[in-house]
């Protein structure tokens, strides 16, 4: 089978550019002299071949990345039936997978069947046979309790079409109610997500709660397909359709133009049964029939080229990053070893910009320690903000049940909430740090490092081994539990005895009422005092749980946020001193050039050309590509090369209004 995941126009012309800038720094790291003063490169370091290494890892991204779908929906909705449908795998997800607790399925491209388990704390994931998911990832179908609590999440790969056109789906577990934890957990997975596939049935019209579920995603994704299962099953599916759209309109209006696909996975699964028996007509009438050509066509086309771009955009960007500094410093050699005066007064001028950022080291570091603090806050403001939502989930729940499935519940959601919570919290950090780094390199002009951008909290082990709802014992057996819970009742059936004889004026019938009324409020009172206990239980687990939430993280925040801000200070430091090094080290060449002979330079002089020209054949490209290409990211790697191109004395920080970057 053809791997088509790079398959954008414009994939193979990146993947060139890409391996050719990769050979050329692959020649510069060889070389004693190759860039700058003493084979260095902008920073004063020699090229490393860490760089050549950066830009090929960015080529296997193109070729192996994936468009990540995340597949939601409530439960019996035919979510798994789809999928299997999609790929072209009938029993590949069982149906019990659609209830799992907390347990989410990654389905990725593979040569062949594979599937692992990944657990929870420091645990090796495990790989398991394709046929014992359930094991791994279903819940019981008659306690609802999970068949194994130490896993986070089942990855599973298969030869599919589909999954080779550059898409990852990401099967939700669902529950009955899209406003629960495991809801939490679909919508942390949102931002990481490049779309959202819904999927309701065409039995009846959307809930509250999906409907509540829509307009809280509006504000995470931007893409969402629509897809209604079981058109074979339920005739009436297409007034449900025309009714869904209209609550769409209402209730989240920015999808009310979304795509609709009606689908039927049972003829799917009929045509890829007869496409495998040969029968090419009676799969193609099937196929037709099931709905699923338009939404695969949709999810590969679209999607995929989408996401396609953006990888293509991102391999972009670093490659210029890489090459772009490095043409600059060609540049400026060229002009020395032209004996070009001029160029010792823009050297001068940026070794004395690099003194004077030094010397301003208490105003960036200033601005630092403030942006640094208020991206705390702000990271503490979220958190605690999803806690006392957790908090109000945890007493809606206690305070709407009934029964003893309290007990078990309860501590479901809560650690599903618990982990959208972690999630949530993470995908915040990451962003935020990114923007802190962005805006110490606006003020500074110099590189933080993406080491430190990637820079993430670190879990804490003992959300991984979360505490157990602990249940109150109480004796209501014996003859004195008897007595406790009828005294209180005697005198009701009393009253029942006394009001049947008035009326009857029998004997029996009258003393039968009254045992009965006793016996009904001793059983009420009983039933009573059972759940009294088990919400006073769910209540303490609960008050556990958010203990054990606001005790970890909030030290885990600061820790990260005093991290990032070391290792920026560190880094802007280093390159303060190794950028005057490298200007200073060129002002001593160009002094040395000035009063060299010229047939002493004229062969360093064409030596610099070729590799300047060679640099620049590159860059041009690079842009090129950005614009045919056309995504954002793309055209801003394109600009920045281009920026990059023009030597400008670095300018020296001011004090400024410093605001933290804005968290999810």
């Amino acid at each position: 089978m053809t791997d088509n995941r790079n398959a954008h126009p414009r994939a193979a012309e990146v993947l060139r550019l890409v391996g050719d800038a990769a050979v050329l720094l692959d020649r510069a790291a060889r070389s004693d002299a190759a860039f700058g003063p003493h084979g260095s490169s902008p920073d004063g370091a020699p090229v490393s071949p860490e760089l050549a290494a950066a830009v090929r890892a960015e080529a296997a991204r193109i070729r192996s990345g994936a468009a990540s779908l995340v597949v939601v929906g409530e439960k019996k909705r035919g979510k798994s039936s789809l999928i299997n449908a999609l790929i072209g795998h009938r029993d590949l997800l069982p149906v019990e997978v659609d209830v799992a607790t907390g347990v989410h399925l990654v389905v990725r491209h593979a040569d062949r069947p594979t599937a692992v388990a990944h657990l929870t704390g420091d645990s090796a994931p495990v790989s398991i046979d394709p046929a014992d998911i359930a094991q791994y990832a279903a819940v019981d179908p008659v306690t609802q309790t999970a068949r194994r609590d130490d896993v986070h999440h089942v990855e599973v790969g298969v030869p599919a079409p589909l999954l080779a056109s550059g898409l990852t789906l990401v099967d939700t577990p669902g529950v009955g109610g899209l406003v629960s934890g495991h809801a939490r957990i679909t919508m942390a997975t949102l931002s990481q997500a490049d779309a959202l596939v819904f999927v309701v049935n065409g039995s009846s019209e959307l809930t509250a709660s999906e409907l509540r579920f829509l307009e809280q995603a509006t504000e995470r994704i931007a893409e969402v397909v629509f897809v209604l299962t079981q058109t074979d099953k339920y005739r009436e599916w297409p007034a449900v359709l025309e009714r869904n759209r209209a609550l769409l309109a209402e209730h989240a209006p920015r999808y009310a133009a979304a795509s609709w696909f009606p689908v039927s996975s049972r003829a799917k699964e009929d045509a890829d049964a007869a496409a495998a028996a040969g029968d090419r007509e009676t799969a193609e009438r099937r196929l037709e029939a099931s709905g699923f050509g338009p939404l695969t066509e949709a999810l590969a086309g679209r999607i995929a080229a989408e996401a396609a771009g953006l990888r293509l955009a991102n391999a972009l960007h670093v490659t210029l990053s890489v090459l772009a500094p490095l043409a600059s410093v060609q540049e400026r050699r060229l002009r020395s070893l032209a004996q070009d005066p001029t160029l010792q007064d823009e050297v001068r001028g940026h070794r004395d910009a690099l003194r004077a950022l030094q010397r301003s080291d208490a105003t960036w570091r200033g601005n630092l320690r403030q942006a640094a603090r208020e991206l705390e806050r702000r990271l503490r403001v979220g958190f605690q903000r999803n806690v006392n939502d957790l908090r109000q989930l945890a007493e809606e729940k206690i305070a709407a049940s009934s029964g003893p499935d309290l007990a078990t519940e309860l501590p479901r959601d809560l650690e599903a909430g618990v982990e959208a919570i972690w999630l949530d919290l993470d995908t915040a950090t990451r962003d935020g740090v990114a923007r802190l780094v962005a805006l110490m390199e606006h003020q500074c002009r110099l590189d933080a490092g993406p080491a430190v951008a990637e820079l993430a909290l670190a879990r804490p082990e003992r959300l991984d081994a979360l505490p157990t709802l602990v249940s109150t014992g109480h004796d209501n057996s014996g003859a004195l539990a008897l007595v406790e819970r009828v005294m209180p009742a005697w005198g009701a059936g009393g009253l029942a005895a006394t009001v049947t004889a008035l009326a009857t004026g029998g004997v029996l019938l009258p003393l039968a009422a009254g045992f009965g009324m006793i016996a009904l409020l001793s059983n009420r009172r009983k039933r009573r005092t059972d759940l009294g206990r088990v919400r006073g239980d769910a209540m303490r687990y609960a008050h556990r749980m958010v203990a054990e939430l606001t005790t970890e993280i909030p030290p885990e925040i600061t820790r990260t946020v005093d991290d990032v801000s070391e290792r920026i200070t560190a880094r802007i430091t280093d390159q303060v001193s190794a950028q005057r090094a490298l200007l200073e080290a060129e002002l001593e060449e160009l002094q040395h050039n000035l009063a060299a002979g010229r047939e002493q330079l004229a062969k360093e002089r064409e030596q610099a050309r070729r590799r300047s020209a060679a640099l620049g054949e590159l860059i041009t490209r690079g842009r090129d590509l950005a614009a045919a290409i056309g995504h954002p990211a793309a055209a801003a790697a394109a600009d920045a090369a281009e920026a990059e191109g023009i030597v400008e004395p670095v300018p020296v920080p001011v004090p400024v209004s410093v605001s933290a970057p804005e968290t999810a």
